[in-house]
């Protein structure tokens, strides 16, 4: 529904009037006025009423960066001018509707349909591979002569022994909005509460635009079991 404007409103209220002598209007006559001075009244509480109703959700294009921003203060989400409205909009909804009913939150696929209404395109993939079941660090899941380095876009003879998953471009989500916060987070060898975020598939990178890295590691906190730890498979572009 669009906003309505007062001339039209005006009409409609001539319009609705009884046919007859009694209830002529003649232009700028005392009851002409009359109901431009009503009709201005009733825009004016039309519109507003809208524009609170536009301004509750945002899945329409009268949704303001003004709507967004107080939306962000409300949830606890990072703001960041740098961001489309699409995106902005898209991580308020995905914030409004959590948890819902959904039973099964610490799963990878609950976690990556989170990730993925709030805008982002990866993927979620548990540290769980057969036959086995056995676990696997980064460098095996990308199948690497190394031990402790992992492959971003660069060839394989090109990682070297003693890189570490920093150096090439996996980075670890644990307790921390803040990057390197986490990234001395040692893990140990059990690897077993760890998991994986991608792209499409386990073995390929997502890009994620640059100005949403706060907000995509915000999300991943809140979402993900507090135990468990994330490889990120991701370039920030």
């Amino acid at each position: 529904m669009d906003f309505i404007t007062q001339d039209i409103l005006q009409e409609l209220h001539k319009q609705m009037l009884p046919e007859g002598e009694a209830f002529n209007v003649p232009a700028g006559g005392i009851y002409d006025k009359y109901i431009h001075a009503k009709s201005l009244i009733k825009t004016k509480a039309f519109n507003d009423a809208l524009s609170i109703q536009y301004s509750m959700i945002p899945d329409n294009p009268f949704f303001t960066e003004d709507d967004a921003t107080n939306w962000e203060r409300r949830l606890g989400i990072i703001g960041n001018g740098d961001m489309s409205l699409g995106d902005r909009k898209a991580q308020i909804l995905q914030k409004m509707a959590y948890p819902g009913t959904n039973l099964y939150r610490s799963s990878a696929e609950y976690l990556q349909a989170q990730l993925q209404l709030a805008g982002y395109n990866v993927y979620v993939y548990e540290n769980r591979f057969f036959p086995g079941p056995v676990t696997k660090t980064p460098g095996e899941v990308l199948g690497l002569p190394v031990g402790d380095a992992a492959y971003n876009d660069f060839d394989y003879g090109e990682v070297e022994y003693n890189e570490t998953y920093a150096d090439a471009g996996v980075t670890l989500i644990a307790n921390y909005i803040e990057e390197e916060k986490d990234a001395d987070f040692v893990i140990g060898s059990n690897y077993r509460s760890t998991f994986f975020i991608a792209g499409a598939t386990i073995t390929t990178f997502a890009n994620i635009d640059a100005a949403r890295k706060d907000n995509f590691r915000q999300l991943i906190l809140q979402l993900k079991p507090a135990q468990t730890v994330g490889f990120l498979f991701v370039n920030y572009v």
